[in-house]
């Protein structure tokens, strides 16, 4: 493995703080970035590798396919590159930290995630690499060490060196990825698609369920040939509470046949999303609500039509929710409060004192006028849940620190809400 003489003081602008890690081609380390006042990790390219006779043409390739990237590809979900610069003497990518290691870790027996948490990271994988697809790229190399894990279920997919771009005029670069994680296509010299990435996502889905790979292999030829060949072993053979629906996703994610695969991100999504539906649906706690299914939520209710994704995950971090039986009161008139909510299932009833003034359905929000009006102040109506309910709350101080374009949207939304609210009101009085 290629040695840097000593640890760098600097990169460029940034004070290195210490090493990450280092590969063939490259050290990451971890660096200030003291005009922005973050930490950052960068990754620094050994001189010599990008000199080398015979690969490297290949690492430059992939170097500057990463590098180009910079400030492109914004997702809650995949690292953000936020510089980079490629000279004779350095090059080096700067890029967003992300403590907390890989998911490498969570791929061995005795060390395993649980089913509902492994459910949700490969859900948000979904999503983040539909939306790098849908900016033209297929990433070629995912595994679990190019997914960064931050706690519970947040994650980052990272390294898009081997990336494919369907827009970029820059040649591509033929043999990249990990043996164990290539689709059988691959293997047998097919071009990567949207459905070569999937059936390494499901790889990486099967490693963590299974704490083990599907296939072992002395060679690389023997596991190539078990890859093409042979069918794997279903995760439940090595690990109970597996249940059918989830191996029937990781069964159809990593089919041979590419006939046979998800043919679309957003139909893996389904599946996954479809995991909390019924009698299938993971272990959690009574009345808390997982992220796939407030995400798979929002994609539904009218009130975020129109909001695109990356504000859809910032609704999710800037929310809580909670399922509720009926009869509970979510607002008492009266009692002063500064949050509003959005039903995202269900039906609540609108009363004042024993006069009911309306009934809300999937989609409505409620109690928003303490967040218009900017000020805490008593509550015009109790809100009782008239049926069993999923229900979104958010705090107008965390709506009043989110970004600009999400705050714009929902204050679109409200004005939307109180001309609908007026009409109707109107359309009553002229009845009556």
């Amino acid at each position: 493995m290629t040695q840097l003489p000593q640890q760098p003081e600097v990169i460029g602008k940034y004070r290195v703080i210490r090493e990450l890690g280092r590969g063939a081609t490259s050290a990451v380390y971890l660096a200030e970035d003291s005009f922005n006042s973050r930490n950052v990790a960068i990754k620094l390219m050994f001189p010599e590798m990008l000199k080398d006779k015979e690969d490297g043409a290949l690492y430059k390739s992939m170097f500057l396919n990463e590098a180009s990237l910079a400030g492109k590809i914004i997702h809650p979900h995949i690292v953000t590159i936020f510089d980079a610069v490629v000279e004779d003497e350095v090059s080096y990518i700067v890029m967003e930290y992300v403590e907390g290691g890989t998911l490498e870790k969570y791929c061995k027996p005795g060390n395993r995630l649980e089913n509902q948490v492994v459910a949700e990271i490969i859900f948000k994988c979904v999503r983040a690499l539909a939306f790098a697809n849908m900016e033209g790229l297929i990433h070629r190399d995912i595994k679990p060490g190019n997914i960064l894990h931050k706690h519970g279920s947040d994650i980052k997919v990272a390294d898009f060196g081997a990336a494919l771009s369907k827009v970029s005029d820059r040649t591509q670069v033929a043999a990249v990825g990990s043996p164990l994680y290539m689709a059988p296509e691959i293997i047998t010299g097919a071009k990567a698609t949207v459905q070569s990435d999937i059936y390494a996502l499901g790889m990486v889905m099967y490693m963590l369920l299974a704490g083990r790979p599907p296939f072992e292999a002395t060679n690389a030829a023997s596991l190539a040939y078990q890859i093409v060949n042979h069918e794997p072993e279903p995760p439940s053979r090595y690990c109970e509470g597996i249940t059918a629906a989830i191996e029937d996703i990781v069964k159809q994610a990593m089919a041979k046949e590419v006939a046979h695969r998800y043919a679309s991100w957003e139909a893996f999504g389904k599946d996954l999303a479809a995991l909390w539906q019924g009698e299938q649906t993971p272990q959690q706690t009574k009345g808390e609500v997982s992220d796939t299914e407030q995400f798979s939520f929002l994609k539904t209710l009218a009130f975020f039509r129109g909001f695109p994704e990356n504000e859809l995950w910032e609704v999710l971090k800037i929310s809580k929710w909670r399922s509720f039986v009926a009869g509970t009161v979510l607002i008492k008139e009266g009692d002063v409060g500064d949050s509003f909510f959005i039903l995202a299932s269900g039906s609540v009833k609108v009363m004042r004192g024993k006069r009911l003034l309306n009934v809300l359905g999937s989609g409505d929000c409620f109690g928003e006028m303490s967040y218009l009006a900017k000020r805490d102040g008593p509550r015009s109506a109790t809100i009782s849940t008239a049926t069993d309910c999923v229900v979104m709350k958010v705090r107008a101080q965390d709506l009043s620190s989110a970004t600009y374009n999400c705050r714009l949207l929902f204050d679109r939304k409200f004005l939307e809400t109180l001309v609908e609210r007026l009409e109707t009101a109107n359309q009553q009085l002229a009845v009556t």
